[in-house]
């Protein structure tokens, strides 16, 4: 009973960091419509600037989720207003073509100058364990958990109750209808992109104690993002905790009951049935409401 009680405690830690990983991409499919094949490189971007920042500095990977918002958010603004905007005026598919673009090469820059290897963080915590109850819960885990517990009741909150917030909404909800309402529709698109971009490179940073990365693992974010948005819909920060959640725990029960080698192949082939049962895959939750 204690070992099932801490693999579910650690699934559920991680699955609230795979919640903050998977929010930026239910963003950008809730509110704008774009599929956004940046969202890997921006989570690895936040597992490599942490790396950095500890080696450089001796931050803890919270500092560095805390410096990687705004860092993030600024990249992704630039991003959107200088490339994906404008590619979109011409075609959705011109738009989801310049993101395809810009993954290859940013995949292709940081393999040369960070090389592919395969890299994990050590903190000042990560060889101690905390103990809850009757089960030991690693203290990374702990950390990366409740960091990214934290931000998603600050990022749901500001949704929900901000002018901004309602703004983006009315966004999601109908673009047109809020353009007539006086919402700068395109600003606001500008700045959602930011945020997603912001979110994704601040879960890369607490992710960065519990799961080795390297360039290829831009391709593992990004189709986890896929499976949160696919279980839990864009709707938002709730949305996001259900994939997230579903995502986390599943993997540590798959991890606890099957070889190592077999979690990938099961994980991945539940979001082609996920996709198979949905009948649209991603396009038939870009519909539902923020």
């Amino acid at each position: 009973m204690t070992s099932v009680l801490q693999v579910l405690v650690l699934g559920l830690l991680l699955g609230l960091v795979y919640t903050l990983a998977g929010l930026g991409m239910t963003l950008s499919l809730g509110v704008l419509k774009v599929l956004n094949l940046t969202h890997g490189m921006a989570v690895l971007g936040g597992s490599v600037l942490a790396y950095q920042l500890h080696n450089a500095l001796g931050l803890s990977p919270l500092v560095s989720a805390l410096v990687a918002l705004p860092a993030f958010f600024a990249v992704g603004c630039l991003l959107h207003a200088g490339l994906v905007r404008r590619a979109q005026a011409v075609s959705a598919e011109s738009g989801l073509l310049v993101l395809f673009g810009a993954m290859t090469l940013l995949q292709a820059a940081t393999a040369q100058f960070w090389s592919g290897d395969i890299r994990t963080l050590s903190a000042d915590y990560s060889n101690a364990s905390v103990r809850l109850g009757g089960i030991l819960v690693p203290s990374d885990y702990l950390v990366a958990g409740l960091g990214a517990a934290v931000l998603l009741v600050v990022v749901g909150s500001y949704l929900r109750w901000s002018t901004t917030g309602r703004a983006v909404q009315a966004l999601a909800q109908h673009p047109d209808a809020a353009r007539i309402l006086g919402v700068p529709v395109e600003r606001y698109a500008t700045l959602v992109f930011g945020a997603a971009t912001a979110v994704a490179g601040s879960s890369g940073a607490l992710l960065a104690t519990v799961v080795p990365f390297s360039v290829a693992t831009q391709t593992v974010w990004l189709t986890y993002a896929f499976i949160v948005v696919l279980v839990g819909g864009t709707g938002g920060v709730r949305g996001a905790l259900v994939g997230g959640l579903a995502l986390g725990i599943g993997q540590a029960v798959f991890n606890y009951l099957l070889p190592l080698t077999w979690v990938s192949i099961v994980v991945y082939g539940l979001l082609l049935v996920a996709m198979v049962v949905r009948g649209g895959g991603l396009a038939s939750v870009r519909e539902r409401a923020l």
